[in-house]
C-alpha cells in the first residue's frame, strides 16, 4: 500500500467548515457561485464568505480575511486572481486549514510565470501543512459532506461506492451527470486541474486505502511521475476495479491538453501499455468511462464465458451474434428440448427458439422473457444472458394507444424480479442492450421512458447499454479484469 494516512484527508474531502474566499453576491463569478451553488445543494457545516469588503454575503456573514473568521475551518475554497492567491494562501497557513482548493486559473498552464508562481504556492503551501486541490479547476463533489461543484447543484446527494478524479471540471460534471442515470454513486469526485499537491498519485493511494471506495474511475490528461503513478496505480487496480481514461494520445489531443492544464500527455504506445500492465481497464472516452464503472458496479466477480441471447427481430438478433463474436463471447447452440420449450412460448409466425432466441417482436413480455431467461441459465456453458430491448417501438405503440404511461414499467419490474432471483439461485447475470432508436424532438416522451428503464435496471444491478458492441466491449473489459485478479 502507497504512504497515505486517511486522516490527513479527512477535512479535505469531509469538511464541516468552509471558508470561500472571493464570495461576493453578483451572479457571476466563481465564488459566488460555489456558494450559491453549495447552499443549494445542501452543505452539512458552516461556510464563511471571505471578501474584503465584509459585510452580508448571500444572507451569510462575511469576513475580510480567513484570519477574522473567529471560528475553525477546515477547507477553503480560493477563487479570486491568481496574483492574490498567494497571499491567501498564506493566511489559510496561518489559520491552521488543513485543505483548499484553488478554482483559479493563471498558473502552470499560462506558461513560465505562471509556472513559477504555482510552485511558490505549493512550497508555502506544504510548509503549512495545507493540502491544495488545483489550480484550475472546479474541486471537489462530496455527497457525504454535501460540498459540490459548482454546476453540480443538482447532482445526487446519495453517497456511492465509485471514487472519481478528472483533470477537466467539464470532464467531472459530464460523468458525474452520466452515472446519475445509472446506479452509480459517489464516494469523493476530484476536479484536480493542474494537479499542484495532491494529484493522481496520491489519489490511487487515498482510493485504494479508502474503504468507502470500492471502484475507481479517472479522467487523466498526463501525470508528472509516470513511474510513481504506474505504481499506485497498480496497487490499487489489484484490490479494486479501476478505470482510466487518458486524454491527448493523438498528436492533436496532446496540443489540447498542454493549453489545457498544462500536462504532458505521453504517447498512445506507451499509456495503453502502462494502463493494461498495471491490471486497469482503459475506456476509449467519457461515456465509455461511466459505461465501465456501471458495468463493474453491477458484474462484481464476471470472468466471461458464454451468452445466451435474446431479441426481438432479426436485425438485432444478428447484430447480438456479431457483437459477441467480435468480442470473444461465445453463443453456444442449445439442444432439442431447450429449442423446444423456447419455441413452445413463442407466437406460431417469426419467433424462433434457440440461441439466439428470436422473440418475433418488440414487445416486452415477461410471459415469454422470464422462462427464455431460465432456459438459459440452466445451461452450463451459458455463463450470462444479455437481451436487446426495443422499448421505441413497445413504448410508441402504447401512445399511441393511449395507456397508462406507468403500464409501460410494470413488465420490466416483472424482468428484474426473475433475472435477480436467477442471478441470486445460479449466479448468472442479465445484461440489456436497450436500443437507442429515437432521434426527432416528438419523441421525446419515448427516450425519457428509455432512462427511466436503464434507470430501474441498473439501480437493481442490471446493466445496461445502447448498442451491443458496447455491451460486449464492456463485458470484455471486465471479465478480463476479474480474471487477472482471480490469477
Amino acid at each position: 500500500m502507497g504512504t497515505i494516512n486517511l486522516a490527513d484527508y479527512q477535512p479535505v474531502f469531509y469538511p464541516k467548515s468552509i471558508a470561500v474566499v472571493g464570495a461576493s453576491n453578483a451572479n457571476i463569478g466563481f465564488g459566488s457561485g460555489f456558494l450559491r451553488t453549495n447552499m443549494a445543494f445542501g452543505f452539512k457545516g458552516q461556510m464563511y464568505p471571505v471578501n474584503p469588503k465584509g459585510g452580508e454575503i448571500q444572507g451569510l456573514k462575511a469576513y475580510p480575511s480567513v484570519l477574522d473568521i473567529p471560528d475553525p475551518v477546515d477547507f477553503a475554497v480560493i477563487a479570486i486572481p491568481s496574483h492574490l492567491v498567494l497571499a491567501a494562501v498564506k493566511d489559510c497557513v496561518k489559520k491552521g486549514i488543513k485543505g483548499a482548493e484553488i478554482l483559479s486559473s493563471g498558473f502552470k498552464e499560462a506558461g513560465p510565470e505562471g509556472l513559477a508562481l504555482e510552485k511558490e504556492v505549493v512550497r508555502v503551501a506544504r510548509e503549512g501543512g495545507l493540502k491544495l486541490i488545483g489550480p484550475n479547476c472546479f474541486g471537489l463533489h462530496s455527497p457525504e459532506s454535501g460540498v459540490t461543484l459548482m454546476p453540480g447543484w443538482d447532482f445526487s446527494s446519495i453517497p456511492g461506492p465509485v471514487g472519481l478524479i478528472s483533470q477537466s471540471g467539464v470532464g467531472a460534471c459530464d460523468l458525474v451527470y452520466s452515472a446519475q442515470g445509472r446506479g452509480l454513486g459517489f464516494s469523493v469526485v476530484m476536479s484536480y486541474g493542474n494537479a499542484c499537491d495532491i494529484d493522481a498519485v496520491a489519489m490511487m493511494d487515498y482510493f485504494e486505502a479508502d474503504p468507502k471506495t470500492k471502484i475507481v474511475g479517472a479522467y487523466l490528461e498526463g501525470v508528472e511521475n509516470g513511474r510513481a503513478f504506474f505504481e499506485s496505480l497498480k496497487r490499487c487496480a489489484a484490490k479494486k476495479p479501476v478505470v482510466i481514461m487518458k486524454g491527448g494520445l493523438s498528436e492533436q489531443g496532446h496540443r489540447g491538453t498542454v493549453g489545457h492544464t498544462g500536462s504532458m500527455a505521453g504517447t498512445r504506445h506507451v499509456w495503453q501499455a502502462a494502463i493494461k500492465s498495471a491490471g486497469a481497464m482503459a475506456a476509449h472516452d467519457l461515456r465509455d468511462l461511466v459505461e465501465c464503472l456501471m458495468a463493474v458496479n453491477c458484474l462484481e466477480g464476471f470472468t466471461g464465458g458464454g451468452v445466451g441471447l435474446m431479441a426481438g427481430g432479426g436485425a438485432r438478433v444478428v447484430e447480438g451474434l456479431d457483437a459477441a463474436s467480435n468480442f470473444g463471447f461465445p453463443v453456444p447452440e442449445l439442444d432439442d428440448a431447450s429449442t423446444a420449450k423456447i419455441q413452445a412460448l413463442l407466437p406460431p409466425a417469426g419467433g424462433k427458439g434457440g440461441n439466439p432466441a428470436d422473440l418475433a417482436n418488440p414487445g416486452i413480455v415477461p410471459g415469454v422473457i422470464n422462462p427464455t431467461m431460465e432456459v438459459f441459465s440452466a445451461r452450463e456453458d451459458i455463463q450470462i444472458m444479455v437481451m436487446y430491448q426495443m422499448l421505441f417501438y413497445f413504448y410508441n405503440n402504447m401512445r399511441k394507444m393511449s395507456a397508462n404511461p406507468e403500464d409501460a414499467m410494470a413488465p420490466h419490474q416483472e424482468i428484474l424480479t426473475k433475472a435477480k432471483e436467477i442471478r441470486e439461485k445460479t449466479g448468472k447475470p442479465l445484461a440489456l442492450v436497450l436500443v437507442d432508436t429515437a432521434s426527432s424532438p416528438a419523441h421525446g416522451e419515448v427516450e425519457q421512458y428509455r432512462m427511466k428503464v436503464r434507470h430501474l435496471y441498473t439501480t437493481n444491478g442490471i446493466p445496461c447499454f445502447d448498442t451491443g458492441n458496447q455491451a460486449f466491449s464492456v463485458m470484455r473489459r471486465v471479465a478480463e479484469y476479474y480474471k487477472r485478479r482471480q490469477g
